[in-house]
């Protein structure tokens, strides 16, 4: 039974990161500047999804054990600029890496195996993301120098 007041604690925490990522990937989407912010509102807008998708699954998951899903976003930064974005966002990730790979493990003490199942499955979802948002800040400071040495002349 403690496992799974943990687990339903833990999804919880996960579901409020999920709406956190929906309404800062949506701000994001119309606020970003910069070199990258064309390739990063297609990420984001392609990306949401996944988000609401795995917020829809937690919801489910957390009602079935018998809690409450939470319908609060996490807190979350607003920023203006692709780099800062992409830099906090592949920082979320990773903690959103983190927080699955915990969840697996409580999932596992509850024998919720269905559970444990779909988020084997997000977090490869969310693994592929922390890699493209990787690969765009990446191609984000190739630009800079080049940008930089360009106006200089």
């Amino acid at each position: 039974m403690m496992e799974e007041t943990n687990l339903i604690e833990g999804l919880n925490r996960d579901l409020a990161q999920e709406l956190a990522a929906i309404c800062r990937s949506i701000q994001q989407a119309a606020l970003a500047t910069g070199p990258a912010a064309r390739d990063l509102r297609i990420l984001l807008r392609v990306e949401v999804m996944d988000d609401l998708f795995h917020a829809l699954f937690l919801a489910d998951r957390i009602a079935a054990l018998g809690g409450m899903p939470t319908a609060k976003p996490a807190p979350f930064k607003t920023l203006r600029g692709a780099k800062d974005m992409l830099e906090y966002d592949l920082d979320m990730e990773r903690q959103t890496i983190q927080h699955y790979t915990s969840r697996l493990r409580e999932a596992e003490g509850a024998w919720a195996v269905a559970i444990k199942a779909r988020l084997e499955k997000i977090l490869a979802e969310e693994a592929e993301r922390e890699r493209k948002l990787r690969d765009l800040l990446e191609q984000q400071n190739a630009v800079r120098p080049d940008a930089a040495a360009s106006a200089k002349h």
